[in-house]
């Protein structure tokens, strides 16, 4: 009996997770090939433009990835509870308030790329190209919020294939167009931006196409009428879910602003180690949302044990997951490298930096999983208060003291930002362990 205690958990997070991770690693392989293809074009500042303008956007869009957080955590309990017109509600208002965030992004990114720009003293050889990447890219942001939210409700849902096809279809489509118009048609950075805007588009079709067949075998209607208590908990849930991205991005976004002054060399193979840390973020990812579905589920359920064995099974599959990932990437660094750029300087400077990477992954994996559990049981405010530490005292605290002159130094910031990150989640752990305990307790007596 103890032999199988100890592994189903595993297994069924394992089965959960599986769809979810070739889905996500679909993603940082379109990031790959984006890298690949623009390593090799005629200069390499369109490789700088590509790698450092999709680290911009995904601050700029990322800041909301709440959509999707949100909508996870709160469903999950809505499913584990039942609840499923609840689970419907707050799939309308999440696409509500995503369409309504697009459009004024929008508005306000086309308005101030040039400042940004300008303000990131990027070298002159890269600024034509990276502002024409970044205009492009804005065209594609509504269908990619709204794309974050349905994603979101599917898998909070244990629909797992569907979020599986759906990234497949999407990220497929996206090389194929980005090769075509980049290389094909001579367009360069301009192609790349272009077709991920023009995938996104037709991912949100194949989205609502999916959402609209459930909805009609289910026989249910979406409720498109504003609830205040539901709109005031989205509110409360995703404000500090907000104020976290906004913290994590900024410092991506000055991670890649440091490397560019650095020099174009510089900024592409630090772009090149974000790919990588990228692929293993979304792999390791994939255990994050099996937490999340098994957290929230097991909340809005009562069920204890169920809790404590998905978290023993999410702690092993993400460490074991993450030596993997890193045993991988070190054992074929050179050849991973060349395939995505024929510059042998960029090349160089990458892999040294690998051994930074490794202690990136080691540190962050367990990072990832602990967000799943927290944003399964909606445990927002944790989130934020731990970001914001990290943010203030890890990262811009290494700056001060390591410096922003070199390579190292910044990879040693990055560092020490990545230790609290994992370490106050842990140690908020076991209490909210015995908040779930607690309320596991009620719902027994009750009954």
């Amino acid at each position: 009996m103890r032999t199988h205690f100890q592994i189903e958990p595993i297994r069924r997070l394992w089965r959960l997770a599986l769809p979810l991770i070739i889905a996500n690693i679909s993603t940082p392989i379109l990031g790959l090939a984006d890298a690949a293809i623009s390593g090799h074009l005629d200069h390499a500042y369109y490789l700088a433009a590509v790698t450092v303008g999709a680290e911009l956007l995904v601050a700029f869009f990322g800041a909301f990835s709440f959509l999707r957080m949100g909508t996870t955590g709160m469903v999950a309990q809505a499913v584990g509870a039942s609840d499923h017109s609840l689970s419907f509600s707050i799939l309308s208002h999440a696409i509500s308030l995503a369409t309504i965030i697009g459009i004024g992004l929008f508005v306000l990114g086309s308005q101030i790329i040039t400042p940004v720009l300008e303000l990131a003293q990027v070298p002159a050889e890269m600024h034509r190209p990276l502002e024409e990447y970044l205009e492009t890219r804005l065209w594609g942001g509504l269908a990619n919020l709204v794309l974050l939210v349905l994603t979101g409700w599917f898998i909070c849902r244990g629909n797992t294939p569907i979020a599986l096809y759906l990234a497949i279809s999407i990220n497929l489509l996206n090389i194929c167009l980005n090769y075509t118009l980049a290389i094909g048609c001579q367009m360069n950075s301009f192609g790349i931006a272009l077709g991920t805007a023009i995938s996104e588009y037709v991912g949100l079709i194949i989205a609502f196409t999916i959402l609209a067949l459930e909805l009609r075998n289910k026989g249910q209607l979406i409720d498109r009428s504003w609830h205040l208590p539901l709109v005031i908990k989205l509110i409360k849930v995703n404000l500090p879910l907000m104020i976290r991205t906004i913290g994590l991005h900024s410092v991506f976004v000055t991670l890649s602003i440091f490397a560019a002054r650095l020099g174009t060399i510089e900024a592409a193979s630090i772009g090149l180690i974000l790919v990588l840390l990228a692929t293993a973020a979304y792999a390791l990812d994939g255990f994050a949302h099996a937490a999340e579905i098994e957290a929230g589920q097991s909340l809005g359920e009562r069920h204890f044990n169920r809790f404590i064995d998905s978290l023993k099974g999410g702690a092993i599959l993400s460490g074991v997951s993450a030596v993997t990932i890193i045993s991988i990437f070190t054992i074929f660094q050179l050849q991973i490298f060349s395939a995505l750029t024929d510059f042998i300087a960029v090349i160089e400077h990458a892999s040294s930096l690998m051994v930074w990477f490794a202690g990136f992954v080691l540190v962050l994996c367990w990072s990832y999983w602990l967000d799943g559990v927290f944003i399964g049981l909606t445990k927002t405010v944790d989130m934020c208060r731990t970001m914001c530490f990290s943010v203030g005292f890890g990262w811009f605290g290494g700056l001060w003291a390591f410096g922003s002159t070199s390579l190292d130094s910044l990879m040693g910031a990055f560092l020490t930002f990545s230790i609290p990150r994992t370490l106050f989640l842990a140690l908020r752990l076991p209490g909210v362990i015995q908040e779930v305990r607690l309320r596991s307790d009620q719902n027994h007596l009750r009954s």
